[in-house]
């Protein structure tokens, strides 16, 4: 006859491993990230120059929470200058820090 604990020895070892690495994965995914400021710039600056060349950009390194309507998020805030018509024209925009996306840009 043989030993039944012997035999599942793997099995549980198998279990607790896997237990332990869905814990991990999960902490993972649910840790909150953000793009960097300078990430944002450098997408805000790219999508200006497919129009006309830029003249400069600047970009706050914290954050600020934004709200609108009942949507709340944080957000970087930053700022973008170039020649149109023979003019300085400056934007103002500000970009979800979690995606990245611009969430609003004024024409200054």
């Amino acid at each position: 006859m043989t030993d039944l604990k012997s035999n599942n020895i793997p099995l549980m070892l198998g279990v607790l491993v896997g237990f332990a690495t869905g814990i991990y994965a999960n902490r993972l995914g649910r840790k909150k990230t953000s793009v960097s400021p300078q990430k944002i710039l450098e997408q805000v600056k790219k999508t200006f120059q497919e129009e006309t060349p830029i003249q400069g950009a600047w970009i706050n390194t914290f954050t600020q929470p934004f709200q609108k309507f009942a949507f709340k998020t944080q957000v970087y805030s930053g700022g973008i200058s170039r020649i149109e018509d023979r003019q300085l024209i400056q934007y103002k925009f500000l970009a979800d820090a979690k995606t990245g996306g611009v969430l609003d840009l004024q024409r200054l």
